[in-house]
């Protein structure tokens, strides 16, 4: 029998994706507090703790917010049906709801060509290794000739501008479960 989690386990559960850069922190602090009193200055402790933390943290904010994001792999075939239910998955509700703000509100156009435009070419791509054993880029002739044309533009054109819209995106989706 596994025991009780504790508030202990808790904190520890949180702070573990934090632990290089707390850890870090620390070390950075106790080097500088050892060397200001190394050179025989006074060091307060407690105020290069604070000022480490400062700038600890809005240094950790810029990163975080200016990383970039990687986008979101989907598999084509769902490898656990017992988990969940397909329809409350959070993917394909926030890829709903970015169509359907594209399509109706004018919201993050560019962004969700863009982002449809790079996972429907890894599906083409995917589906060229899956059917022939052709790695687009390595073969580009032969994948070309077994490759639908309407998808070849998409796999090494740019997007169309409407991508987002269900009368441009349908056809190309029903093309690529056809192939």
């Amino acid at each position: 029998m596994r025991p009780e989690p504790t508030r202990l386990d808790a904190l520890r559960a949180t702070l573990r994706p934090w632990r290089r850069r707390l850890v870090g922190l620390v070390l950075t602090w106790v080097g500088l507090s050892v060397l200001t009193a190394a050179l025989g200055l006074a060091p307060d402790v407690p105020v290069l703790l604070a000022i480490l933390l400062a700038v600890a943290l809005l240094l950790w904010h810029v990163i975080d917010h200016t990383a970039p994001q990687h986008l979101t792999l989907w598999p084509l075939v769902d490898g656990d049906f017992s988990g969940h239910s397909r329809g409350n998955d959070f993917r394909v509700t926030n890829l709903a709801g970015r169509l359907e703000a594209a399509d109706t509100r004018r919201e993050g156009r560019e962004s969700i060509v863009h982002d449809l435009h790079l996972q429907l070419q890894v599906l083409v791509r995917e589906r060229l290794f899956t059917k022939y054993g052709i790695v687009a880029e390595e073969e580009p002739r032969w994948a070309q000739s077994v490759t639908p044309p309407e998808l070849w533009d998409l796999l090494v054109g740019l997007p169309p501008p409407d991508l987002y819209r269900p009368q441009v995106l349908d056809p190309i989706l029903r093309r690529i479960e056809q192939w």
